[in-house]
């Protein structure tokens, strides 16, 4: 069986060059981040989530929870799986009356919906573990630079 890491939606933020969003995934125990570029409306669904945005009329994500919810179902889990030429894939596991069903899904469709419905959000540990980033120890390793400059700093290297 393969092991998971809970994650949550730690930020969205935009790539410099391109203004793509890139949504990273924070594992809470290790502060590392998986991060996963994403669409712009993918974005915005899963920022309106993030703030308990609700419209008068159901938004695509919203639909969708209701559809879910009106079969006797509920969404248990979203799971990023797999990574397939640079594309993450991701699962909903969906609990209903006739037991566990998983769907395929883009994994911003899959945090979005995971985010309305309040449920668990993980990531296949070794896909996690392969591809994430430990933004703790970039900056550990800058404020060490940083301490070092200072301490080999001397007058004479300002004239």
């Amino acid at each position: 069986m393969k092991k998971n890491i809970n994650v949550e939606v730690n930020s969205i933020r935009l790539e410099e060059n391109t203004e793509t969003p890139i949504m990273l995934l924070l594992d809470p125990n290790s502060q590392k981040v998986l991060p996963i570029w994403i669409g712009t409306i993918e974005a915005v669904s899963i920022a309106y989530a993030q703030e308990g945005i609700k419209h008068p009329r159901p938004q695509t994500h919203d639909l969708i929870i209701d559809i879910i919810e009106s079969l006797n179902g509920n969404i248990d889990e979203v799971v990023i799986s797999d990574l397939h030429d640079n594309t993450y894939f991701a699962e909903i596991i969906i609990l209903g009356d006739q037991g566990k069903v998983s769907l395929s899904a883009r994994p911003s469709d899959a945090i979005a919906l995971a985010l309305r419905a309040n449920t668990t959000i993980s990531v296949n540990e070794d896909l996690f573990l392969n591809n994430s980033i430990d933004l703790i120890h970039d900056k550990a390793n800058e404020i060490e630079e940083f301490k070092s400059f200072i301490e080999n700093i001397n007058p004479e290297d300002f004239a």
